[in-house]
This record gives structure tokens, C-alpha cells and sequence, in this order.
């Protein structure tokens, strides 16, 4: 820490990006999560590449960088301003490319402590990347990754596969995404009976990552055995024609509706009556905490990274083979079947992951790797393990 500081002093950057979805709202949360904590001792900073029209970010707790840049390509002269002005002694940036562009744009500055946050699944953008992507891990794997003071990561298993094939000179941190809290509460709770639609609820972008396509196709299937079955999609994306489209084409579209985007999505958790994702990765899976919160229970795909460290319980939902529409429609037949139970069981099991509860760790992540270079590595050891 710098010695005329008498707070640590913490920036978390969102890179460009054309909504306030995502890491932007996880980094926000975080960032909102550390000041409740611990403003006594930290000084907390966010910078946005760009700037966002959004009402949850016009008046924040944290200090507020708006660097006006929509390319990482044009990013690295502006962070650089940025945080040579301001001096910061922890640096947290989201993805490996972000991360690669971020460490050298502030070379020389001083940052006793630059830490890349891992929020997707690496695995699969190296492999799906274009060749800037492919270059930007490979100066990870060998020159960047050797040189940070630690990489965080939102999931059990993310940090395993992280820790073991990303970045395995250093410390590897698991540390709860902080989610959002929703008002769960409902002023008019519907009692649903055997006549009334099971009603199914997505959010998600429209875009291959999260296997609209595929939920499209179960649905095609399940409503044979589930005549009643209705779906909510709840999110916008490059692929929302081409779904659309898909959705007439497989003869669902009486039954499929597509919300948009909405900034915030309580009304379709609270008249849903089950949650289904069917990503083909993930980092963590955000969504499924929000619906928890509504004591929904979940039916998911098994990919990497997330569901399967969410869904530990049968009584929370239940984990279906990825890129199958025969087994996610067989699981949404079985979640319309069960009796609509264990609502408390959800519910808390979701509160471990609001801000109070996830931000805990994120304090003491950080105290870690400010002092890494100076403190033993049994104490950087004591929190690789906690979340």
C-alpha cells in the first residue's frame, strides 16, 4: 500500500461491452459488496470502458471511472491515464484478453498487485477465439500468468481447471460472484393445480453460448408429454431472429414467448414455476441463483463451469446432459410431475451468494494478494480454499 494511504486502494475494470448485463452487474455488486464491508479500510474504484445509460450505476457507492472506449484495441493509453493518476495498489480485471491488454498498458505504474478475474470458461473462448484470442491466452499461459499476484475465479471447478491448466504458478482463488437481490416477495401468490400451464423461465442472451437452440428443441419434445407447458425467454442477442424463427419452424411457437431484455426480471421469476438453463458453458450461471431466490427449482445442463457446484441437491433441481434436447426435455417432464416442495431449501441456499454473504471473501481475497509479495505463502494459502 502506498504510504500516503490509509486505504487500501481497489479498482475493478469492466472492459468494453454494449449493455449493463453480466460482469458489468457482477462488478458493480462486488464493488457495491466492498464498501458495505469494509470502507474503512478500502478504497474502492470501477472503471468502465464505457459508458452505460443505466439507472443501477447513476449514483454508486464505489468511485466511478468512465474511460469513453468501445474497442480493446483502443483501450490500453486510457486505462494507462487512468491508473497512473490514481494510483491504485490491487487492479482486478475480468477475462484473459482484457487481462493481457490491462498488464501491459500498466506496466511501470506501480500496481503492487494486478489480479485477473476469471468470470467464463476459458476452455472453451480459446478454443471458439479468433486468433487475437489465441494470442492473448498463450501470453497468459507463458508471459502474464506467471507475473500476477493471484487469478480469482466464480466456481469450485473453474478454479480446479484454472489453476491446473490457465495459470499454475500462481494462487488460484475461488470467490462467490455476488448476486444481486431480488424482491422475492409476492403480493400475489398464485397457488398453481393440475390444469393451470407449467410455466418454464429462461433468461439469457440469445447466442450460441446459452443453447436456446436446444431448449427450442426440447420443448418440441416435452410439450408431448406436458401439454400444458409454457416457456418465458427472457433476454436479447446476435441469434434472435434466427430463434425466432427456429421456434416456428419446430412448431412451439404458440408456447414459446420472447420477452427481450429486461434490466430487471422479477415479474417472470415470480410467475414462473420452474427454471431452466441449458447453456453449453459457463463460468458460474448468475441466473441460477436469481431463481433460487424465488425458491424455483432448476433444471439445468451439466456443462462446464457452474451448474454442477449450484445444483448439490436433488431438492434444488437437477443436472441434465448438455447439448441434449431428449435428456433436457425428459428433466422438464420430471420437474412438471413433482410436487412443488422444498421453496425454503432454494431460498437458502441461495443466500449465500447475495453481497453480504459473497463479499466476505472478496475482502479477504484481496487483503491476500495486496500483500503477497511481502507476506508467507501459508497465509495466501488459508484462502485459496474458501468461498
Amino acid at each position: 500500500m502506498h504510504a500516503t494511504q490509509s486505504r487500501l486502494r481497489v479498482a475493478y475494470f469492466v472492459p468494453p461491452s454494449s449493455i449493463m448485463a453480466g460482469v458489468e452487474r457482477v462488478v458493480h455488486e462486488i464493488a457495491t459488496g466492498l464498501v458495505e464491508e469494509d470502507s474503512d479500510h478500502l478504497d474502492v474504484h470501477v472503471i468502465f470502458a464505457t459508458r452505460y445509460d443505466d439507472e443501477l450505476i447513476a449514483r454508486t457507492s464505489y468511485t466511478r471511472h468512465v474511460l469513453d472506449t468501445d474497442r480493446l484495441r483502443n483501450l490500453g493509453p486510457a486505462l494507462r491515464a487512468c491508473v497512473a493518476e490514481n494510483r491504485f495498489d490491487v487492479l482486478v480485471c475480468p477475462q484473459v484478453e482484457p487481462s493481457v491488454i490491462a498488464w501491459i498498458a500498466t506496466r511501470g505504474l506501480g500496481v503492487a498487485a494486478f489480479v485477473p478475474h476469471l468470470h467464463g470458461n476459458p476452455r472453451i473462448e480459446q478454443k471458439r477465439g479468433s486468433r487475437r484470442t489465441k494470442l492473448a491466452f498463450a501470453l497468459f499461459r507463458y508471459l502474464v500468468g506467471r507475473r500476477v499476484a493471484a487469478v480469482l475465479t466464480v466456481s469450485p471447478a473453474l478454479r480446479e481447471y484454472v489453476a491446473e491448466s490457465v495459470a499454475p504458478r500462481v494462487p488460484v482463488y475461488f470467490a462467490r460472484n455476488p448476486v444481486r437481490a431480488l424482491d422475492a416477495t409476492d403480493p400475489n401468490p398464485r397457488v398453481r393445480v393440475d390444469t393451470d400451464p407449467f410455466h418454464l423461465l429462461c433468461v439469457a442472451r440469445l447466442d450460441h453460448q446459452k443453447g436456446i437452440d436446444v431448449l427450442l428443441q426440447a420443448m418440441a419434445s416435452a410439450r408431448d408429454v406436458v401439454p400444458t407447458l409454457r416457456l418465458s425467454i427472457v433476454g436479447s442477442g446476435p441469434d434472435g431472429d434466427r430463434l425466432k424463427d427456429l421456434s416456428r419452424t419446430l412448431g412451439v411457437d404458440d408456447i414459446v414467448e420472447f420477452v427481450g431484455h429486461r434490466t430487471d426480471p422479477t415479474e417472470h421469476y415470480r410467475a414462473a414455476d420452474c427454471f431452466v438453463l441449458a447453456s453449453r458453458w459457463e463460468g458460474f450461471g448468475v441466473v441460477l441463483i436469481e431463481a433460487l431466490q424465488f425458491g424455483l427449482p432448476l433444471v439445468a445442463a451439466d456443462c462446464d463451469f457452474g451448474p454442477s457446484d449450484i445444483v448439490t441437491d436433488p431438492r434444488i433441481g437437477e443436472l441434465v446432459a448438455t447439448e441434449d434436447p431428449t435428456a433436457l426435455a425428459a428433466g422438464i417432464a420430471r420437474a412438471a410431475r413433482r410436487p412443488d416442495g422444498h421453496r425454503d431449501i432454494r431460498r437458502a441456499a441461495a443466500a449465500g451468494y447475495l453481497r453480504a454473504a459473497a463479499t466476505r471473501t472478496h475482502v479477504d481475497v484481496l487483503r491476500a494478494v495486496a500483500t503477497a509479495r511481502s507476506h508467507s505463502s501459508e497465509r495466501l494459502a488459508s484462502f485459496a480454499t474458501q468461498g
